[in-house]
């Protein structure tokens, strides 16, 4: 249900592979995606990673099977599991940028806020309609409050609505605009910015700003610090700032 495949030799496209559902998610897709990722982070030569969704939609959120027949028990399994993919995601040392075509709910839309960068076609639908099956949005959800402010995330989890692509621009949801056929082309384009820079430094940002949102501001700012001094120790700066003054 997962494909990985290599775009433009550094960079890697990881797609759900279920349209005929929508890319919908059970718990061994959850699984499975997790353990791609997890393996392409061990991977020195991939230097970013977009995620997708084959077919019209990038993913309508967790099969309704799920939810139909599951259990107090199966429910903590499934939660589980996309809590450990979400914590994946958002401590990859890897940049990845989600492609959103189609349907972008629930469970996926979670997925989505957790990457570094969104592209999404205009006409995208993206909500979080749990309430609509009798529970509240969990664990990454909250990541909402962060991208588009406390309003307007209660109003997606309460309401159930869904955001077209422009309005998700519009509320800083998705960083760009694309035609569905070229969202991935989009998130490719956006990755090459940031992979042009050293990979080393990129992972530090990415690290550095997760600790951000997790840790009290002071203590951010203490381990801010030192991750510039370990940039010296590599000689990161050096060599860099040395060859910028080497041109003309």
């Amino acid at each position: 249900m997962i494909h990985v495949e290599a775009l433009d030799g550094d960079l890697a496209l990881v797609s759900l592979q279920r349209p005929e559902k929508r890319n919908a998610l059970t718990r061994p897709i959850v699984e499975q995606l997790t353990h791609e990722l997890r393996r392409l982070a061990a991977e020195p030569d991939v230097r970013g990673v977009v995620l997708a969704g084959a077919g019209p939609s990038f993913c309508a959120g967790v099969d309704l099977h799920e939810f139909a027949e599951g259990t107090p028990d199966t429910g903590r399994l499934l939660i589980g599991a996309l809590q450990h993919l979400c914590a994946t995601v958002r401590r990859h040392p890897q940049p990845i940028a989600c492609a959103i075509q189609g349907h972008c709910l629930g469970g996926a839309l979670e997925l989505a806020t957790c990457c570094d960068l969104r592209v999404s076609a205009p006409e995208a639908q993206l909500g979080m309609p749990e309430v609509l099956l009798g529970i509240p949005s969990v664990i990454d959800a909250v990541m909402l409050g962060h991208l588009i402010g406390v309003g307007r995330a209660r109003e997606l989890l309460l309401t159930g609505d869904f955001i077209s692509g422009e309005t998700a621009l519009a509320w800083g949801l998705v960083n760009r605009l694309a035609p569905a056929d070229d969202v991935v082309s989009a998130a490719r384009e956006l990755l090459v910015r940031i992979t042009r820079h050293d990979a080393e430094v990129i992972a530090a940002q990415k690290k550095l700003h997760q600790q951000w949102l997790d840790l009290p501001y002071e203590t951010a700012v203490e381990y801010s610090v030192e991750s510039v001094i370990d940039a010296f120790r590599a000689g990161r700066p050096q060599r860099l700032a040395a060859a910028r003054l080497q041109k003309p």
